[in-house]
């Protein structure tokens, strides 16, 4: 444990570079140990298959003159057999017994005691099954692979023995061993050099990542990460690029509401702090002072206001449980708020398009507190008419509210929705900020755009909020 918790401390390049050569040194441990016992037995069951070839071979051009002597027996294995099987000084022995024991004749390249053969034979002759059979036979540190049959040469009886020692082929496994443990080494070095250059290839830019997010974490946000790769650490640098932005754009936003609160808060605080004073000091008399008081009350009803919207916005951006959702219907709840709305200004025309029942499940309170909202920022800048159109397709319900007034400064279109960023005619700029923040934790989206007739505000709400919370969390 204690060894796997300092591996996990250390660079990643050496942890790559450590577990590459671990693996690969078990795996050449591995092959080191079965490689030479695969070889072995590949090498016995294609000796075999060699000697039942040649012992074939050799069966056909036995032959035995009239005094049952055996003829002279041909180098009957291929050239370039011989010639491979020569440079591991392998061979293929060949003894030939009469049915009573008597050695006929045979053909080797190295001494065979008499011993050997004799028990060789004795093997063979022991066999009762007829066919060619296979045998192994270990005398005196020797071990000899065999295959023999009894033979019949115009009726008369003999036993063809062809035959290798095993000692041989553990010669060749020994050269072959040695070779292929002299090409893994050096495809092992060469494995170790590409590991060391791969596992810096894959640090490297994470390097790069960290000595970015540090100067993130510094507030510089000037400072491009250019990673030119479409792998899973080209993704993580594109999040991190995404991060970046929306932190940029966190911090200009609060850059500017602490410009803008301190401006909404200051105006009305320097005018109540002014009257006060005046009333104080006894400059304003009669009519004047009543007057004063009267702005006094003013200015401090609209400072409870800003302090208000804050905190109302403040906690339905922190906390979107506090929605108490339920079914309504839109259609009925945007009716009772151009009953409650219409008299701000009774010229606009009010141009519905959408059924009489858009069933969704929300919070009414909220929802009406955010459409109240953006239909006031209509009527103040409207010419002659208000345009509400709804539909609803699938699980999503699409409202549009819409006006013929002038178009939005394009500047200003990306931060409508920001805190106390308003227009000329704006109040506070807080009313489109919590429109977005209750739509928002309804699951929904809302964007302004200029286009006919006017200003165009596409909210999209899910039918049932509360579903689309679930597949959320």
């Amino acid at each position: 444990m204690r060894a796997k918790l300092q591996l996990k401390n250390w660079p990643l390049a050496r942890q790559i570079l450590i577990l590459f050569m671990l693996l690969t040194t078990v795996l050449g441990i591995s092959v080191g140990v079965f490689y030479p016992l695969a070889v072995k037995q590949y090498l016995v069951d294609n000796t075999y298959l060699l000697l039942e070839e040649e012992f074939k071979t050799l069966a056909r051009h036995i032959a035995f003159n009239e005094h049952r002597e055996l003829l002279p027996m041909p180098a009957t294995a291929p050239f370039f057999l011989q010639l491979l099987l020569s440079n591991y000084d392998y061979s293929f022995d060949v003894l030939v017994y009469s049915a009573n024991g008597r050695l006929l004749g045979s053909r080797s390249t190295t001494e065979v005691p008499l011993a050997d053969a004799e028990r060789l034979f004795r093997m063979a002759a022991s066999y009762t099954e007829r066919g060619l059979q296979r045998g192994t036979l270990e005398r005196n540190g020797e071990t000899y692979l065999f295959v023999s049959q009894r033979m019949n040469y115009h009726g008369f009886p003999y036993y063809l023995i062809v035959f290798s020692k095993e000692q041989e082929l553990n010669q060749i496994n020994a050269i072959l061993t040695r070779q292929f443990l002299v090409v893994f080494a050096i495809l092992l070095a060469i494995s170790w050099v590409l590991a060391i250059w791969f596992s810096r290839y894959l640090t490297n830019p994470l390097r790069r990542l960290e000595e970015w997010c540090h100067n993130i974490a510094q507030r510089k946000f000037d400072i491009p990460l250019k990673l030119d790769r479409r792998d899973e650490i080209g993704e993580l640098a594109r999040s991190f690029e995404s991060m970046k932005n929306q932190l940029q754009e966190y911090v200009e936003s609060q850059r500017h509401f602490v410009q803008n609160i301190s401006h909404e808060l200051k105006t009305p605080i320097m005018a109540i702090q002014g009257y006060a004073h005046a009333l104080q000091e006894g400059v304003f008399q009669g009519e004047q002072a009543e007057k004063g008081l009267a702005i006094i009350m003013e200015e401090s009803k609209r400072l409870e206001k800003v302090v208000e919207q804050l905190l109302y916005l403040t906690k339905i951006e922190s906390v979107s449980e506090m929605l108490q959702k339920k079914p309504l219907n839109l259609s009925e709840l945007i009716a009772v708020l151009e009953q409650r709305l219409s008299v701000l200004n009774p010229n606009i025309s009010w141009i519905k398009q959408f059924p009489p029942v858009l069933e969704i499940v929300a919070d009414g309170e909220q929802l009406a507190t955010a459409l109240q909202n953006i239909i006031e920022n209509q009527l103040r800048y409207a010419d002659s008419a208000l345009y509400l159109e709804a539909e609803q397709t699938g699980g999503q319900l699409r409202l549009i509210i819409a006006n013929d007034g002038p178009p939005i400064d394009a500047h200003l279109l990306p931060y409508l929705f920001q805190r106390f960023r308003k227009g000329k005619s704006g109040k506070h700029g807080l009313g489109l900020a919590i429109a977005r923040a209750v739509i928002e934790a309804h699951g929904g989206t809302i964007q302004a755009k200029n286009g006919p007739p006017g200003v165009r505000f596409i909210i999209t709400l899910p039918v049932d909020a509360r579903k689309e919370n679930e597949r959320k969390t």
